[in-house]
């Protein structure tokens, strides 16, 4: 959680990068100038719906002011960039996942590039939201509640989050396929 410090910094540089006047900002807001000074100050930390009227005021989402990690408007990220992390069930190595994302302020969408699919199932919990999985070589097997599906090369699943789902690795052939999760709350690379 960010300190009211880090908040009103974050919120004076907004205001400043618009060109705004604690009064534009306070017009906007339905909020007093000396509120929001004291916010930028970090002498105060605003309530949920004062946040979200500034938010409003300098046209950002309430939660870039408040996420851990300050996000660009525009994420990049080169193939020599992108995060790499090894996924593991019970001890045993399952694939690499590279994400090819790094997020946006309030962003809702992650993408995952699965490789070297060694074994499965590969299971993760349900959640608010969809998922979007594009088999791009190999053959997988998805169970999405009760349902089994086999995907090839050029298949793709989409499916509520919310349902039970996991992955499975079919045939001997190199597996390689996207994960785009969009999730109903934040999250996290």
């Amino acid at each position: 959680m960010l300190d009211k410090a880090e908040l009103g910094r974050r919120v004076k540089l907004e205001r400043l990068a618009r060109a705004m006047t604690l009064k534009q900002v306070a017009d906007s807001s339905g909020m007093s100038p000396t509120h929001i000074s004291e916010i930028e100050r970090g002498r105060t930390s605003p309530t949920v719906g004062a946040l979200l009227r500034i938010a409003r005021a300098l046209k950002k989402p309430a939660t870039y002011f408040v996420e851990e990690e300050l996000l660009p408007s525009v994420s990049v990220v080169r193939k020599h960039e992108r995060a790499h992390h090894v996924i593991t069930e019970g001890g045993q190595t399952v694939a690499g996942a590279d994400f090819l994302t790094t997020g946006i302020p309030a962003g809702r969408l992650r993408v995952v590039e699965l490789s070297d699919f060694e074994r499965g199932p590969l299971a993760t919990r349900p959640h608010g939201g969809e998922e979007i999985l594009l088999v791009e070589a190999g053959m997988l097997k998805v169970i999405v509640g009760s349902e089994e599906f086999e995907l090839g090369a050029g298949d793709c699943i989409q499916f509520r989050a919310s349902m039970p789902h996991r992955v499975e690795r079919l045939g001997g052939e190199t597996v390689r396929a996207l994960w785009v999760t969009a999730s109903d709350g934040m999250i996290a690379p």
